[in-house]
């Protein structure tokens, strides 16, 4: 595996000191990673009075009666452009980089926003993704900061892949006091980041809820849905790329590439099988499912089809600076790829209810070596 520009700090800078203890017991630190553990401890030490101050500070939760919309599909499916590119609309309330990475200091967020920028890079390492810290952001490393049921734990621990897709996505062998500690952590961070924004429709993007579509429901029985879905083989190789540069900067545990690519094929599989076995959950008009090829080459269209579909009502309003952040992508340049007929031959099998049940066949547009 390449070497990266590792961060002094781990995104668990921003747990409560108890929570972060739990979290690094839970697997094995090599020593190598020994220094970053002491220096998020200490971090986590020094916000403790900041976090009893947020406690205080705190309202009542949402009753669940919102309708919240949650952005589904698999990483590199195009949900963060699509995430931004409804969180344009002046309406759109989100969970912000910040808040994913300090869901317990929102109160007290100046001292901790200079903290983020000095160890930010101002791009994803992977695919030069523009990131700030008042950007739209997805939701699981806040959950992971504020209680245990978190799957991405599995970038501090590889190792225990097998367990977390168990634990944190199907709740298996989980009590139910840890899975309603999880919903009411939920909910807290969604009233939390609302509060927080100017906007009163709740847009959330988390791959992880993919496979919760459930639990989702039982939570927000009014919630809308977006999915959307992206050529199996691109995805294969653009999440390889993308956790060959993310592992190194979160893990506290070495992992090879080898055991990447195994863990990519058994989380698409289960995570993908999972939805199309809970979508059917949703009530129809509260669903609407995106194919990302037809999305990118006309986004307004689909955008304007999700507004009517979903029963948004502010597109008049929103359309103009949707439009605006359309026309200063355009120059975005997309990675290329090419793959190894063995890893070809593995994912088309591998992945093959996949191209059936969202009608794919090979793409056109990469090498095969």
């Amino acid at each position: 595996m390449s070497k990266f520009n590792i961060p002094p700090i781990s995104t668990l800078a921003g747990s409560t000191f108890w929570n972060y203890v739990k979290a690094i017991r839970s697997g094995r630190v090599e020593w190598k990673y020994y220094h970053k553990v002491l220096l998020t401890g200490l971090v986590c030490g020094l916000a403790s009075p900041f976090h009893c101050w947020e406690k205080l500070r705190e309202t009542e939760n949402s009753d669940g009666s919102g309708a919240p919309l949650f952005i589904l599909g698999h990483w590199r499916s195009g949900t963060t452009f699509l995430h931004n590119l409804l969180c344009q609309d002046p309406n759109a309330a989100y969970v912000s980089t910040y808040q994913s990475l300090f869901p317990n200091n929102m109160h007290s967020q100046t001292i901790f926003k200079n903290f983020m920028k000095m160890n930010m890079p101002d791009k994803r390492p992977s695919d030069n993704v523009r990131l700030g810290i008042d950007l739209p952001q997805e939701d699981e490393f806040a959950l992971g900061n504020m209680q245990r049921l978190s799957f991405y734990d599995f970038f501090y621990f590889p190792n225990r892949f097998e367990e977390l897709l168990d634990l944190t996505i199907a709740f298996q062998d989980v009590g139910q006091s840890e899975v309603e500690h999880w919903a009411t952590a939920y909910k807290k961070l969604i009233n939390k980041a609302q509060q927080h924004s100017q906007g009163d429709c709740i847009i959330l993007k988390n791959p992880v809820n993919t496979g919760r579509v459930d639990k989702l429901l039982e939570l927000y029985p009014k919630a809308k849905f977006l999915h959307i879905h992206r050529n199996p083989v691109i995805v294969y190789l653009s999440i390889k790329k993308f956790f060959l540069s993310l592992f190194p900067t979160l893990q506290f545990q070495r992992t090879s590439e080898k055991q990447l690519i195994d863990l990519i094929i058994n989380l698409y599989s289960r995570l993908m099988k999972r939805y199309l076995e809970q979508r059917q959950l949703i009530p129809a008009k509260q669903l609407f499912e995106l194919r990302f090829e037809n999305f990118e080459k006309e986004p307004m269209r689909y955008i304007e089809e999700i507004y009517r579909s979903l029963n948004f009502s502010n597109w008049d309003k929103a359309k103009s600076k949707i439009q605006d952040y359309i026309e200063a992508q355009r120059g975005y340049q997309k990675n290329s790829y090419k793959i190894s007929k063995p890893e070809l031959d593995r994912v088309v099998k591998e992945w093959a209810f996949a191209f059936e049940a969202f009608d794919y066949d090979l793409p056109e547009n990469i090498k095969i070596i």
